[in-house]
């Protein structure tokens, strides 16, 4: 069946796939993210929440349409059931940020000199949540375009899982263009030690940042990240900021992070003189 996409009055109404919807009983609704495509029907006592992901999925397709509601999955299509005593009429779809770390490597390391400072904007994949009527907590949970998995440590026994995303990084916001299935993150370096700074992998802590969209463009934002590297014999200290991301702009509130964690967080492999 061919794809119709709805039609779009402006820059955010480009990039927003996500809000609120009202649901009859019996009616489904049926969309078309990147390759994933959903479909959620409404019943009495459950939501049915039915997707197709092909086996391949390229990450550089951000594109997203509604579909036509008898519109029939390709198959393997997988079904998930979410019993109720009563259906409510409200259904909402929100983004989120990664339930894991998001491991980011350039094309070409990057180095920050001695004393020096700069930007960084990295993109990272979001996830589709599903929340029923007054509730917060979502029922359903998923990658858009599910990233590989990688490790992320100095060896084998110390460090952990994370995801693994091709590089949408820059140092000028402008280079970047607004995709509606990633985030962007700031990551500010600041280089006070005597020794020069390697960066040839990034672990990005995504779950631990909220999330934001920006009014001007519709972008999604995450807060940002401060690297601030005082000893080339010591790991950087990482803070992180959740407050609004000054480069956004005028922006509105979407999800909180996933976890309360704060602290250390590991970002590098390793460090160079």
């Amino acid at each position: 069946m061919p794809i119709a996409p709805t039609p779009v009055t402006s820059p955010i109404s480009t990039l927003q796939w996500w809000g609120e919807h009202t649901f009859l009983l019996g009616q489904s609704r049926v969309w078309q993210l990147g390759s994933l495509v959903i479909k959620i029907t409404r019943n009495v006592h459950e939501w049915q929440v039915e997707y197709h992901r092909p086996r391949l999925q390229d990450e550089n397709e951000q594109s997203w349409c509604v579909l036509p509601a008898d519109t029939v999955l390709e198959q393997p299509v997988k079904l998930e059931r979410y019993l109720f005593e009563q259906t409510s009429d409200q259904l909402s779809l929100l983004p989120r940020l990664a339930d894991r770390s998001v491991v980011v490597k350039p094309i070409n390391p990057i180095f920050i000199p001695a004393g020096q400072q700069g930007t960084m904007y990295v993109s990272t994949p979001l996830w589709l949540s599903i929340i029923t009527g007054r509730k917060k907590t979502p029922i359903f949970d998923l990658p858009i375009i599910r990233p590989n998995d990688t490790w992320f440590g100095p060896d084998t026994l110390k460090g952990e899982i994370c995801y693994a995303t091709p590089v949408f990084g820059r140092t000028e916001l402008a280079q970047l263009p607004p995709h509606a299935l990633r985030a962007v993150t700031p990551v500010h370096f600041r280089n006070r030690s005597s020794g020069q700074l390697q960066l040839e992998r990034m672990n990005l802590p995504v779950a631990a940042l909220p999330l934001f969209q920006s009014l001007e463009n519709g972008r999604l934002w995450t807060s940002e990240i401060e690297v601030i590297q005082e000893s080339s014999t010591r790991p950087p200290r990482v803070r992180i900021d959740n407050h609004t991301p000054p480069h956004a702009g005028k922006v509105r509130f979407i999800n909180p992070p996933r976890t309360a964690e704060s602290g250390f967080f590991r970002i590098f492999d390793s460090f160079f003189d």
